[in-house]
């Protein structure tokens, strides 16, 4: 329970105990998201070195996680690492060791802020960071805690990209691992495994095993519907399309892109909806290239999505264009002057 003892109105308490409740169902838009940060700030000025301090900090960066999820903007990565590393050094050198195991839950956020900068600035550095992290975590979280799932998918993930810079493929095969045993360690319904099962479906795609990657996809998205996180289901069905386009199936690739496009919509994030009309295109152009394709059904499916362009996207959109243009060439049966992924 929120306390009003250090000069905390009485409503900022209450908007704050329903915020620390459920962070990760802030998938309703900046303005929500934007006072949910403003909320928590408010109660942290207030609150005394302990664990509710902890918490509010880890929470916090959860929530700044959220908001670089919706703007791109490196600020948040950078304010989301601040408050989980403060969490952190907080934890281990207030509270004695094995006390509040949920709050090892803040390594495994930080690691994921870490990798997810490396990604967006290229400092490697911060990659290699969160492998290290990882790896401790491995061996100080106990097993059994959820906790420890999320640091080892984490660690998967940190793997997974560093095989995709570096190409090191021991990388790889341990990210896979990893995930694997990630999932095995939390019960089928619990509400991370669609985060550990959507890491490890992109694992599994890195390393060419499409359809097992799918598979996991599949799985995750059933799990982020049930946790009723919107924004992790519209996320992975983009990876899904990806996944099935690359295992030859592009017609429900094509139906998983325009689910993850409504509900990217619907959310309002603008980002998330840019990178499904580039992918539709992009896992079209994936499919065509595979081997043995028949010229007559791929003009048949190019026309379909075609027309699942025009009337999701309209006439005048850059990805309509594009199939357009696409569809006039294989019609014709010339080579593209300029193709477009």
């Amino acid at each position: 329970m929120m306390s009003t003892d250090h000069g905390i109105d009485p409503a900022t308490a209450l908007r704050a105990a329903e915020i620390l409740e459920s962070p990760r169902r802030l998938h309703r838009g900046l303005e929500e998201t934007d006072d949910a940060i403003a909320t928590l700030g408010k109660v942290l000025t207030a609150t005394p070195p302990g664990p509710l301090r902890i918490t509010i900090l880890s929470n916090l960066g959860l929530i700044r996680m959220v908001r670089f999820q919706l703007t791109s903007s490196v600020a948040d990565l950078d304010a989301a690492i601040h408050c989980f590393r403060e969490a952190r050094t907080a934890h281990t050198a207030q509270l004695p060791e094995g006390s509040h195991p949920e709050l090892t839950a803040t390594i495994p956020n930080l690691i994921g802020a870490l990798h997810a900068r490396a990604e967006y600035t290229g400092n490697w550095d911060d990659l290699d960071e969160a492998i290290v992290l990882g790896r401790e975590a491995a061996v100080r979280i106990p097993p059994g805690l959820p906790q420890r799932s999320a640091a080892l998918a984490s660690l998967s993930s940190a793997l997974r990209i560093r095989y995709e810079r570096a190409g090191y493929e021991g990388d790889l095969t341990e990210a896979i691992d990893l995930g694997r045993q990630a999932s095995a360690d939390l019960p089928a319904d619990h509400p991370r495994q669609g985060a550990v099962l959507s890491n490890l479906g992109s694992s599994l795609l890195a390393a060419g095993l499409s359809a097992d990657a799918v598979r996991a996809y599949e799985q995750a998205v059933e799990r982020f519907a049930a946790a009723g996180n919107r924004h992790g289901r519209a996320r992975t069905l983009t990876n899904l399309a990806g996944a099935l386009a690359q295992d030859g199936r592009i017609e429900r690739a094509l139906a998983a892109s325009w689910q993850a496009l409504a509900e990217f919509r619907t959310l309002g994030d603008a980002s998330g909806e840019a990178r499904v009309k580039k992918n539709v295109a992009s896992s079209l152009a994936v499919w065509e290239e595979s081997a043995g394709q028949d010229a007559h059904h791929t003009r048949e499916v190019y026309a379909h999505a075609l027309a699942d362009c025009v009337r999701v996207l309209g006439a005048d959109d850059a990805t309509t264009r594009a199939l357009t243009d696409r569809l006039a060439v294989l019609r014709h049966g010339a080579a593209p002057a300029d193709d477009v992924p």
